[in-house]
Parts: C-alpha cells; sequence; structure tokens
C-alpha cells in the first residue's frame, strides 16, 4: 500500500477489486478515482478474497507513515477475525397425493448474510432478500403445481460472508434430501420419483437428460458391492443443471464415499479439460465440508487457530470421479460453482439408502 498526497496504489490478493477499492476510499476519506487497485495472482479465492481487511489497515497506517506499508494476515488471525460462510436453518413441507406425486412443495430458510454484508445499507431495503443466502433454494420441479420459496435474514454474532456457491450447497441439501424423504414415504425409487415431477420446459428437458445421463454412467439399479448404496442429487445454478450419484459404504459409522458420477450441462463448452477440473475441484470441496469443515465458538471466541482444529479433505478420503459434459449449442453459463451444490445431498440420500438414518446436519456425523 503506497498512500501519497495525490494517488493511493494498492497491491492486494483479491477477487473484488472494486471492493477494496472502496474500503480504501472509507478509510481515507479520498473519492475511489484517487485509488488504484492491483490485484496480484496468488491463491484461489472461492468467496473469501471478496473483502480484503488488511487493505483498509495498510491505508491506514501508510498515511500516517508517509511511506508505502505491507500488511499481512497470518494464518490464527484470519482464521479467527475473517469472516464465515453463515450457518442455516431449513424447513421443508410437502404434500403427496395418492398416487406419489407432489401436490404441493415449500422452502423456508433462514440465513446470515452472504452478499449484504458487503454491501451499503440501504441495498438490503431495497433487493428485500439477500441472494447470496437463497441461491440454490428455489424450487425448480416444473411438474410440481405449487411451489414456494421463503427465504428470512437472520442475524448473527459473528461476521459472514460467501463461499464458493454461496447457499447453493445448503440449500441444494436441504430440498434434494427431503426429495429424497418423499420417494421414500411414496414408494418409488428416487430417480424415477424426480422424473415424474419434471414438465416439458427447457428446464424440465434439461434436469431429465442429466438425471438419465448420470444414472447410466452410475448403473442406477444395478448390483453394487456388499454394503453400497447410491445417492442422487440435481441442481441448477448459473444457468447450468448439475446432477451427481454418489457411491458410499459406511464402516464403524464412518461414511466413506467410494465414487462420484457427475453429469454438467453449461451449454456449449469452451474449454472442456478446464470445465471438467472445476467439476472435480468443486466435489473436493463440498466433500470437505460434508465431512470436515466446521468453525465452533468457546467463550466468544473461534476456537481453530489453525487446521489442526480445522481439518480438510485429504487425498485419502477423495473418492473417484466420472464426469461427463451435455455440451449443447447454448451460449456457454457457470461451471465454477454450479458442481458444487449436489454432493452433500447425494452423499446423505446414499446414507439414507444404507441405513435408514436421515442425517440433517453438516458436517455429517452418524
Amino acid at each position: 500500500m503506497d498512500v501519497q498526497a495525490d494517488k493511493v496504489t494498492v497491491w492486494a490478493s483479491t477477487q473484488a477489486a472494486f471492493v477494496v477499492r472502496g474500503d480504501v476510499a472509507e478509510a481515507l476519506g479520498i473519492d475511489e478515482e484517487q485509488i488504484e487497485v492491483i490485484p496480484t495472482f496468488l491463491g484461489g479465492g472461492f468467496g473469501h478474497k471478496s473483502n480484503v481487511p488488511a487493505a483498509r489497515e495498510a491505508a491506514i497506517l501508510s498515511k500516517a507513515a508517509g511511506r508505502p506499508v505491507h500488511v499481512g494476515w497470518n494464518r490464527t488471525e484470519e482464521m479467527r477475525h475473517g469472516f464465515f460462510r453463515p450457518s442455516t436453518h431449513h424447513k421443508m413441507t410437502g404434500v403427496v397425493d395418492g398416487n406419489g406425486r407432489i401436490q404441493a412443495l415449500q422452502h423456508e430458510v433462514a440465513s446470515g448474510d452472504v452478499l449484504f454484508s458487503f454491501f451499503p445499507g440501504i441495498a438490503s431495503a431495497i433487493v428485500g432478500a439477500d441472494f447470496g443466502a437463497y441461491r440454490g433454494a428455489r424450487l425448480e420441479y416444473d411438474g410440481i403445481p405449487n411451489r414456494q420459496m421463503v427465504s428470512y435474514r437472520t442475524p448473527l454474532p459473528v461476521r459472514t460472508g460467501p463461499w464458493r456457491g454461496l447457499g447453493l450447497l445448503a440449500n441444494t441439501f436441504a430440498i434434494e434430501s427431503f426429495m429424497d424423504d418423499l420417494a421414500q414415504s411414496a414408494g418409488i425409487d428416487p430417480l424415477q420419483f424426480r422424473l415424474n415431477h419434471l414438465g416439458n420446459s427447457e428446464l424440465g428437458n434439461r434436469f431429465r437428460t442429466a438425471l438419465e445421463t448420470v444414472a447410466e454412467m452410475a448403473n442406477w439399479g444395478g448390483s453394487l458391492p456388499q454394503g453400497h448404496a447410491l445417492g442422487l442429487a440435481i441442481n441448477v445454478d448459473a444457468q447450468t443443471v448439475v446432477a451427481q450419484i454418489a457411491d458410499v459404504s459406511v464402516d464403524n459409522d464412518q461414511i466413506r464415499v467410494h465414487n462420484v458420477y457427475c453429469t454438467m450441462d453449461p451449454g456449449f463448452v469452451i474449454n472442456p479439460d478446464g470445465a471438467i477440473a472445476q467439476v472435480q475441484g468443486s466435489i473436493v470441496m463440498g466433500l470437505s465440508s460434508t465431512f470436515f469443515e466446521e468453525i465452533t465458538v468457546k467463550d466468544g471466541a473461534i476456537e481453530a487457530a489453525n487446521f489442526d482444529r480445522y481439518p480438510l479433505l485429504t487425498m485419502k478420503e477423495t473418492p473417484d470421479m466420472h464426469v461427463q459434459l451435455l455440451e449443447s449449442s447454448s451460449e456457454p453459463t457457470g461451471v465454477g460453482e454450479p458442481p458444487i451444490g449436489p454432493i452433500a445431498a447425494a452423499v446423505g440420500n446414499a446414507v439414507f439408502a444404507l441405513t435408514g438414518q436421515r442425517l440433517t446436519r453438516l458436517p455429517m456425523r452418524l
């Protein structure tokens, strides 16, 4: 950070240069046009580098010192004083008739702020609901005649913000777990149950193709190794449809994912290798959240100071991943975040099929 009388230059590892510019301008009390932000190429962002508190601190110090200043947070500072993905609470309600058809489906989700944390205060009054929090929360099965999603903004005592996919993983986990519950109550195969609730809209047809293709990849309904079960989930995000099937076993209350099968329909694919890599990265991050990642607070402080208290998925727990891209002639859509949505629900549905136990919290524990 170099604060001069007529110009401020900021070097920051950020994925949101304009947000950093606004923060620095506010800290110094100057116009944003006087500030140049140079993003440095360092590490992944995944939402967490949308805000860089160190830039604000460096600006204040550089102005006071009259010379360039470098500020960097260490791991403990970052883990205890940064922002966190918000906790969420979901309520699903459905009405199924005697033919196994859903007549009404409702999803209520309460979440802390995701994007509103970094927007001006007036934005929440204008927009109403935090679209980062309800991303993936809409009910997209167009064969269901009555559908409602309600999003509640819930204040939390810790600072919260975006994580890869924003609310997508948690919202898909709730919806797709409940779809399996309804299928079980109706006595219908989970794949067929989903297909039964798709209409003939463009999105309904894309859902149908993704589900049928991933089912064929995983040999849905075929024989499995002893002690294994399959779980299915699907979502649409950034106009991209993703369906996943997880092949899961349970041994001594330990859940193990052996294979993940995935179909993704992102429109026209410009770089197939890159798109597949994004799917694989999303699955790994999603599984890490499904099994391990959790922030705990004790006596008003975050307990984790490093990765010894915040474990991540390792190579040992990483399953084989089988990805098929469903290319089309439509314009390219998103590939970086949509594949993270279904994985937790797919695993939970496989555990439910295997053990009869419905896991409703993340990270999962039997």
